[in-house]
């Protein structure tokens, strides 16, 4: 914890050090050891703790001889954070470790000392995921994805960005991405991985429209995944609907998955209907009796394109934390079903066997 004497133009407090210590570090529980400069003392003005394994320390404000050479509470602490960084050095040590471990980002992941869920994720972080579909779920999906350690992300989807899709997607368009979607609108897989480079590394898009599990199978023999999310829409068009042809694709490629699905209907301006989450191990079959498509319903309203981006919202966190669940980051209960279903009009989950 960094506690700072509020305003850095005022005088610090009595709570926060005496006199010119403007910062009061103090340590969440005994370990991290104490910080010395490279001739031996100690950095900070000791307040408490052992003296020798751990101490929480106050920081003075501004440099030796001048009590105004920090501007701000933020530039006192990135000051001592170099001396530590410096006193590192100076000992030999090359290797870094941060409690802010960074894994594939781009940016410190402070978040998860923070959240305290590092052990949790450790589970997770090689693992390689393949998202089928980036429409509406699809890209939400990766929205969470992207922020979770995972290794890999492969985007696997044929079709181009329109205008609506900016519309049920995380975030906004900037200036040049409108002007390239004026110019010759961009494949979405190639969209979305420029949009989370700044994020981390690891995503990757391929043009591939998976309707074949030979195609599917050749694939994975170039790009191996742990774990697959399914969100495409529902294609009546012919007697194998397209779903049967992912799945199929899936199961003999023993890649466990989940399928997001969203069925709505509009009647007198109200939207009802219910979002879909199934979940399969690798090589199994069971969605033959449990996926709610139109080669087991017929008729009835199946997997329809979705222009309402909470709806959408909802189904990719579903199957988020279905996976969170099946990966062991969740407290499980064995005995739950794999096919899971939240009606809009109820506002409730239904567990479906």
């Amino acid at each position: 914890m960094i506690e700072t004497s509020c305003d850095p133009d005022c005088k610090p407090t009595a709570d926060v050090g005496s006199a010119v210590h403007a910062v009061r570090v103090t340590l969440d529980g005994a370990h991290d050891g104490r910080v010395y400069h490279a001739n031996g003392d100690g950095i900070g003005n000791f307040l408490d703790g052992d003296g020798k394994t751990w101490s929480n320390i106050s920081i003075k404000k501004g440099g030796q001889g001048s009590a105004e050479d920090d501007a701000s509470a933020y530039e006192l602490v990135h000051r001592y954070a170099k001396q530590i960084v410096g006193a590192v050095a100076a000992a030999g040590h090359t290797e870094t470790a941060f409690i802010a471990k960074r894994g594939p980002f781009k940016i410190p992941n402070t978040f998860e000392a923070r959240a305290a869920v590092g052990p949790m994720q450790d589970r997770i972080r090689g693992q390689r995921i393949a998202i089928i579909g980036l429409g509406g779920t699809g890209s939400y999906v990766l929205d969470l994805m992207a922020k979770t350690p995972v290794a890999d992300i492969h985007l696997l989807d044929s079709d181009k960005m329109d205008w609506h899709n900016y519309m049920r997607a995380p975030g906004a368009p900037v200036c040049r991405e409108i002007e390239s979607q004026i110019k010759e609108p961009p494949l979405k897989v190639h969209y979305y991985q420029a949009k989370y480079a700044s994020l981390r590394d690891g995503v990757h898009a391929h043009e591939v429209r998976v309707d074949d599990p030979d195609v599917f199978a050749e694939f994975i023999s170039a790009h191996p995944v742990d774990f697959a999310f399914v969100c495409i829409d529902q294609d009546r068009d012919g007697a194998l609907p397209r779903q049967d042809a992912v799945y199929t694709s899936l199961s003999k490629a023993n890649v466990p998955f989940i399928d997001s699905g969203v069925s709505i209907t509009l009647s007198d301006d109200q939207v009802a209907g219910a979002v879909t989450t199934s979940a399969y191990d690798g090589g199994s079959a069971k969605w033959k009796e449990r996926i709610p498509n139109a080669r087991v319903n017929g008729d009835a309203p199946g997997y329809r394109n979705v222009q309402l981006p909470e709806v959408n919202a909802l189904a990719a966190s579903l199957a988020v934390m279905e996976w969170r669940r099946r990966t062991g980051q969740y407290v499980t209960d064995t005995a739950t079903s794999p096919l899971h279903k939240f009606r809009l009009e109820s506002a409730k989950v239904r567990h479906v066997k």
